[in-house]
């Protein structure tokens, strides 16, 4: 693991440039948004031809007996003189049966095409985009924000932006578009009460801003909750050994519940105040309806206005009285999708800090000399792990890197595959400084095998054939013969072909990394990074891989973290770190005889047979 984590803070971004964002984003897909609001279009004019109809054959009906003048037929076009009343009210109800129905296919194909927009297009695209820059990212984002935040970006928030398509974006332009069709509607059959019914519409875009600038921050942490919460879940399952093993089952529910009731008190006041707006938003379209039964009816009255048109007033009043309360719904679907796209776009925002730089250096073969050039790193600038590190490394040799728990033998190693790039300094590879190398042909050159190691959910051979996944049967099992893990693998039911639990969970500690081990041997690298690969496996284990690995290792660069002496001693050089910079430096026999950090660190960290035999035979005045 890495010696420090750096932070990396995510910049403020205005709510008006994250919407001229999203606006560029739903532009990408701008040809089925503007079918689906075609059609939606469509349906309004049904609504309103159906809705004008009905008026329509109340002003018949009055007018058949003599209570009232003819009706205004649409676009002048009235029936035959000679049809029978019956035929007319037939053609009527006839009509709006057809527009109906015709409205009914339209809002299934609706539905169909804007599933297929968000959920079949939308989404996977913008999660595929997401993990895409994930994988591109390095080390120090992953080791600046936790497996749960990210999990949730990855599939709640693109959601959120999914809502701003579907819930904010295509219902605020399909608003528009009836609220405009509705009040020339509305105007042109009496602009005084049009007028006069509207007159409380301020109010609702005073409320609507109000409610905006008051839920905002509350979605927020929500969202930072919501991380909380998932982040907890994710170490709680990883981490259920030493949960059962530490009988902290109470403790861990305990944890999770408090967690949880956060999340469920701060939903609980979100769900108050949008239960609080929405029905005020509701009851101030509601004063229209009281004006239009007071002004309206006295218009009726007065033969200033027919019941058909006060009928389809009344209806258009209410379509419209509908859309502004949705108001409220699309106000609070921009605070969570603004939430939601913020949280995405840091990730797509963020800065690539290793990547391969314009015309890079490919060349046709890594020999393996490996040069530190007074190289610093830290991952905050005011706090550095590593001092002016020289070292020079011929190919072929093995380098052995021991030191204290934090004295950067893992940052120091992370630096030759550029997981990091120095701030100050340069790494060479034969020659050429790392950054000016292609990044995956660097690494594909390099043998990993990490402190901790991670197998995937799929066959042994599969986890083995990882890095090379065209390797053939027989590649496979002789990298797990030199990794001295062939004979275990032949004991398990399938072999080869077993099926991994998560992370290995159906293998011991020893065995995994020897798979691992397998893994980086398959490679045939120039270079082999060994992070302690014998931390988790007892000394017999040990010196059967250390005894199969002298051959991988020879004509290879080889950099290996270790403890033991018994390891140490295989290696052309061992350089002692503290506090970041190299102490010592020489052979196993020389730093012993120095009697300096190299031969105290052994004595503090020897631990089995082999080791203490060593130890004991260096110590002056020993027997031969």
């Amino acid at each position: 693991m890495a010696d420090a984590a750096p932070a990396v803070a995510a910049a403020t971004v205005k709510d008006g440039a994250v919407i001229r964002r999203l606006l560029a984003f739903a532009w990408s897909y701008r040809g089925p948004c503007i079918a689906v609001l075609v059609i939606q279009c469509v349906l309004i004019a049904l609504g309103l031809s159906g809705l004008h109809y009905s008026g329509l054959y109340i002003d018949y009906l009055h007018h058949l007996m003599k209570e009232a003048k003819a009706p205004a037929w649409p676009m002048g076009v009235a029936p035959p003189a000679d049809w029978p009343a019956l035929a007319v009210v037939g053609a009527i109800g006839g009509g709006v049966l057809v527009m109906a129905g015709t409205r009914g296919v339209l809002n299934y194909v609706y539905s169909i095409m804007i599933q297929r927009l968000l959920n079949l297009r939308v989404v996977p695209a913008l999660r595929a985009q997401v993990y895409d820059k994930l994988q591109r990212l390095s080390f120090a984002f992953f080791d600046a924000n936790g497996s749960g935040s990210l999990i949730n970006r990855v599939t709640g928030d693109v959601q959120l932006l999914r809502s701003f398509i579907d819930g904010v974006l295509l219902h605020g332009v399909i608003m528009t578009v009836s609220l405009t069709a509705y009040l020339v509607l509305m105007a042109r059959t009496n602009v005084g009460l049009t007028i006069a019914c509207l007159a409380t519409t301020p109010l609702l875009y005073l409320a609507s801003a109000t409610f905006t600038r008051w839920v905002g921050p509350m979605y927020q942490k929500n969202r930072e909750l919501q991380d909380r919460l998932i982040g907890r879940l994710s170490e709680s399952v990883q981490g259920i050994h030493v949960v059962k093993g530490f009988a902290r089952e109470s403790e861990e529910r305990a944890l999770f519940a408090a967690i949880n009731a956060e999340v469920r008190d701060q939903q609980r006041r979100i769900f108050w105040r949008v239960s609080l707006f929405t029905p005020a938003m509701e009851m101030l379209t509601q004063l229209n309806l009281v004006i239009l039964l007071g002004y309206g009816g006295w218009l009726a009255i007065e033969g200033r206005l027919s019941t058909g048109e006060l009928f389809v007033f009344s209806g258009l009043l209410q379509q419209f009285s509908g859309q502004v309360s949705s108001l409220a719904g699309i106000a609070n679907t921009v605070q969570q999708s603004l939430i939601g796209a913020k949280r995405v776009f840091e990730i797509l925002d963020a800065p690539v800090a290793v990547e391969t730089r314009p015309d890079p250096v490919t060349p046709a073969q890594v020999r393996g000399a490996v040069r530190f050039e007074r190289v610093s790193f830290g991952y905050k600038p005011d706090e550095p792990v590593l001092h002016d590190i020289d070292l020079d490394v011929k190919p072929g040799s093995c380098i052995a890197v021991l030191g204290a728990t934090g004295s950067g033998k893992t940052t120091l190693m992370n630096l030759i595959p550029r997981f990091y790039d120095p701030t100050a300094g340069r790494v060479l590879i034969d020659g050429v400084d790392a950054r000016d190398l292609e990044v995956d042909a660097l690494r594909r050159s390099i043998g990993l095998v990490f402190q901790e190691s991670f197998l995937f959910s799929n066959t042994i051979a599969a986890n083995i054939a990882f890095g090379h996944p065209e390797a053939s049967r027989e590649q496979i099992v002789h990298a797990a013969t030199i990794a001295a893990a062939h004979r275990f693998i032949c004991e398990l039911p399938k072999g080869y072909d077993t099926v991994l639990g998560e992370s290995g969970v159906n293998l011991s500690g020893g065995q995994r990394q020897r798979l691992a081990i397998a893994r980086a041997v398959l490679l045939e690298p120039s270079i082999l990074l060994l992070d302690d690969p014998t931390a988790a496996i007892d000394p017999q284990t040990e010196h059967e891989i250390l005894e199969a690995m002298d051959n991988a290792i020879a004509g290879r660069t080889t950099f290996i973290v270790a403890h033991r002496l018994s390891t140490l001693r295989r290696a052309d050089l061992v350089i002692v770190l503290e506090k970041g910079r190299i102490v010592e430096r020489g052979t196993h026999d020389e730093l012993m005889r120095a009697g300096g950090h190299y031969l105290k660190a052994a004595e503090l960290q020897v631990s089995d047979p082999e080791s203490l035999r060593a130890l004991d035979a260096a110590r002056p005045g020993a027997v031969a």
